[in-house]
């Protein structure tokens, strides 16, 4: 018979998990002498809980799968064990579900769906991953192997959330043109349209038989009698009340941890002087796998850092834009997200200017356009019709945004830009002109939790750990973004499912020798 004094609790309490850096101090890969001990001596007293001061464990809920986090990873891991008739459970920290992603620009790096086949657009993903592993080769990620697995799986991904979801893409044709953007896609109304995609996949989910918890952060991993983890301790956001989840397998996709100053402190020091656009990305998720003995590998890497107006980074994906400084001066390609806020963070250029016209105003992106510029009025400058007005507006020298303009324009007209190797969108602008002020912002970071390719966190040694899985930005190697996150998501739950099935089938030849005999 179970009893209460077989569990354990392995993990930090809430408020240590909020403020603490004490894994963030460890060497990556290392972990404190005993994870299961450094924080907590076991008590073996019945029904008592094995963390000092905290209640004697008890189930609140009992499912086959638990998923910590709502993000597009989380969401997207409850597909598949809920198709094959799981019980999943997904909880939050957070008040409302969809995490982060719901607050991301929306660009999802994809080729080959059926909308865009449908749209015309030709390219295969073996062509666009050519293109793809190139830039994310440029930008310092090393397994590639495993990012391709993640760019392959996206097309699927995409394909299973409009048709068996009902998420809604914007329609290809609105953006993309003579092979620009032909592996990219975007939400309904585009970019910052996330709800397009999150709200239909949670209630699709929610059809399925999905439950959900939210305003609960993840303090501790329940371990059963063999020191297997059987569960989570979550705390309420709003109280002192505790709820504890029994699972048979555990989903981890917390996120990253750019908004933790310690832990960003200790693995990335160059950044922690930089402001933070998220909010909610603390690192819980990666502390928790290290205190379970889950190995935590390349967290130092820089990470890219953004505009405090992401959505405004990617404008130059989809029409022509000049990026100046607060002198005046390019200094930037305008067609990468993150070229211009690393660029002026590493350059102490303080802030700057994204300069756009006609051709954006009028463009695919128009309602990004308007949202970012009504919410930011403050930051606007313009309309303006000639360069002079806007230099003035802008508090410059009109003579420097004028050279800048001519050395730009010469650019276009050779087809080339010899200063920062810009392809996309290299046009002229056309008035009138906006100048919109950006600042450079921290909104993601690299490593974390070490996995295989099913998700399957990894310890020191390289062994599995027992029912624990991590998906997304949480783990040590996704990246690519929304899409890519998804799609680990997605293979986390397939893995998941499939690991259950296995597990039920052995205990039922089990149970049918016993039988037998």
């Amino acid at each position: 018979m179970e009893r209460r004094a077989f569990f354990k609790l392995a993990g930090l309490s809430a408020a240590v998990l909020a403020v603490s850096g004490t894994l963030g101090a460890c060497e990556a890969g290392k972990l404190p002498d005993n994870p299961l001990t450094a924080n907590n001596e076991a008590n073996e007293t019945a029904g008592q809980s094995s963390v000092m001061g905290q209640p004697a464990i008890s189930f609140g809920a009992d499912v086959d799968v638990l998923i910590v986090g709502s993000g597009v990873s989380g969401l997207s891991a409850a597909i598949d064990p809920l198709e094959a008739k799981r019980s999943v459970m997904i909880v939050d920290k957070l008040d409302l579900l969809g995490g982060e992603s719901f607050d991301s620009n929306g660009v999802m790096r994809i080729a080959g769906t059926d909308a865009q086949q449908q749209a015309g657009v030709k390219t295969t993903v073996d062509e666009a991953w050519d293109v793809r592993k190139k830039e994310l080769s440029s930008g310092g990620d090393e397994n590639l192997d495993f990012a391709k697995l993640l760019f392959s799986t996206a097309t699927d991904w995409a394909n299973r959330l409009a048709s068996d979801y009902g998420a809604q893409f914007a329609d290809p044709k609105t953006y993309t043109q003579n092979g620009v953007n032909a592996s990219v896609m975007l939400p309904k109304n585009g970019l910052g349209d996330m709800q397009s995609i999150m709200m239909p996949l949670r209630d699709g989910l929610t059809n399925k038989g999905a439950t959900f918890s939210t305003g609960h952060r993840a303090v501790a991993f329940i371990l059963n009698e063999s020191g297997a983890p059987c569960g989570m301790r979550f705390c309420a956001e709003a109280s002192t009340s505790v709820l504890d989840v029994r699972a048979r397998r555990i989903v981890i996709a917390t996120g990253g941890f750019a908004s933790s100053q310690p832990l960003v402190h200790a693995n990335t020091p160059d950044r922690e002087r930089v402001g933070c656009y998220t909010v909610s990305s603390m690192g819980e998720g990666q502390q928790l796998c290290s205190l379970l003995g889950g190995q935590l590998v390349d967290m130092d890497k820089i990470a890219p850092l953004t505009s405090n107006l992401p959505q405004a980074t990617a404008w130059g994906l989809f029409g022509p834009t000049v990026i100046v400084d607060a002198l005046g001066h390019r200094f930037a390609r305008e067609d990468d997200v993150n070229a211009a806020a690393n660029a002026c963070y590493t350059e102490e250029r303080g802030y700057w200017w994204t300069v756009f016209g006609k051709q954006l105003t009028e463009s695919s992106q128009s309602r990004s356009i308007a949202e970012v510029t009504s919410k930011n009025a403050k930051r606007l400058i313009g309309p303006f019709d000639t360069l002079d007005e806007l230099a003035a507006g802008m508090g410059i020298s009109a003579d420097v945004l004028n050279d800048t303009f001519d050395r730009y324009d010469g650019f276009t007209k050779a087809g080339k830009d010899d200063d920062f190797g810009r392809t996309m969108f290299l046009e002229e602008l056309e008035g009138p002109y906006y100048a919109l002020k950006q600042v450079p912002q921290r909104y993601k970071t690299r490593g974390g939790v070490k996995t295989d390719q099913t998700g399957r966190v990894l310890s020191v040694v390289g062994a599995a750990l027992p029912n624990v899985y991590c998906c997304g930005s949480v783990a040590a190697f996704s990246v690519g973004g929304l899409a890519s996150n998804g799609a680990f998501g997605m293979l986390v739950g397939q893995a998941v499912a499939a690991s259950l099935d296995d597990e039920d089938k052995a205990a039922s030849d089990a149970e049918s020798e016993n039988a037998a005999s």
